[in-house]
């Protein structure tokens, strides 16, 4: 599949303040259906764990990550709050090898880049990371897969 085929969506993630930050997130698809994911823990300065994904899959054109996956209707069981389907886990079942690479690629180089290390998508990182340090506790900041673009406040 092609980046220009690429079914997209918007992933407002949420940061929540307290004395252990982390963050959740919300994509609603094209069909305007809706998916929560899970609460992930974060360090001060750094973008969430799935919003390096986003960008690393983003960056490199990886349409059959998770969030292209998602984007195309797929349904997981872990990480996500939604009604597991037959077509959902099916899609999951035709891409699970591909999957399984990006999760892979998306963690080496939001760690590499986490290092100080370099990485081609280290220019990405660095926006999303002044943007999500600009969201105060409790904000949100939502974002297009897969063009990475804001939405207009």
């Amino acid at each position: 599949m092609n980046r220009r085929s690429q079914p997209s969506l918007w992933v407002t993630f949420h940061k929540v303040d307290g004395p252990s930050p982390r963050a959740w997130w919300e994509a609603v698809r094209k069909t305007r259906g809706r998916v929560t994911g899970g609460h992930m823990p974060l360090g001060r300065g750094r973008i969430p764990h799935d919003l390096g994904h986003m960008a690393t899959e983003a960056h490199l054109g990886i349409a059959d990550g998770f969030w292209g996956l998602l984007a195309r209707g797929a349904t997981f069981s872990q990480g996500t709050q939604q009604r597991r389907t037959k077509p959902g886990r099916q899609l999951i079942r035709e891409n699970r090898d591909a999957l399984h690479a990006a999760e892979a690629v998306g963690n080496e180089h939001h760690f590499a880049w986490a290092r100080g290390e370099p990485t081609p998508v280290a220019p990405t990182f660095d926006r999303l990371a002044e943007l999500w340090d600009a969201v105060p506790d409790g904000g949100t900041l939502t974002v297009h897969w897969p063009s990475l673009e804001l939405a207009a406040c």
